[in-house]
């Protein structure tokens, strides 16, 4: 349990909450402390917890590909007050992204059955919550869309240099 419900108030996804229903969060909450470069969550992975971020930057990544060998881009980074492993809220509860911590990291964690269940014993704090998760779904999914975009370019513009590449003369 966590002794605040500062690192709550300041999270995107309860800033809508009072503090009477940020208490009811906080006693589910533990706080996780990982180094640099630690493995939080893995893509496809069941969503069994909701991550805020309190302190550090977490970078997301996604597979590029179907098999756990091929590349993966990162496609965001989350800062205090932001959360990863908002799929452990929705069905069919498997994380959509992998998360690295970029630089050593405090997590507040939120086993997801107890949170839904929170949720679901409060529908008017169940729906404000939901209505700030479907802002973080858009904008990840926006990131997402750009940075597979820019990685496929990139790809592509990668290979047609290495099978067809062109050499200027100067004409001077």
């Amino acid at each position: 349990m966590i002794d605040s419900i500062l690192p709550l108030r300041e999270c995107e996804l309860f800033r809508d909450l009072a503090d009477d229903e940020l208490s009811s969060i906080a006693i589910l909450c533990s706080e996780v402390i990982e180094a640099e470069g630690a493995k939080l969550i893995r893509e496809g992975q069941k969503a069994d917890r909701l991550f805020v971020v309190a302190r550090g930057k977490v970078a997301l990544h996604k597979r590029l590909g179907r098999r756990a060998e091929h590349r993966s881009t990162t496609v965001a980074f989350c800062s205090p007050g932001q959360i990863l492993g908002w799929s452990a809220l929705v069905p069919p509860g498997r994380y959509t992204l992998s998360a690295t911590a970029w630089e050593p990291v405090t997590l507040l964690a939120v086993p997801a059955t107890l949170l839904r269940k929170a949720i679901d014993l409060n529908p008017d704090m169940g729906l404000r919550v939901m209505r700030c998760l479907s802002e973080i779904m858009a904008r990840r999914l926006q990131q997402v869309t750009v940075a597979l975009t820019t990685a496929r370019d990139n790809h592509f513009r990668e290979r047609s240099l290495v099978s067809n590449p062109l050499i200027f003369e100067s004409t001077s």
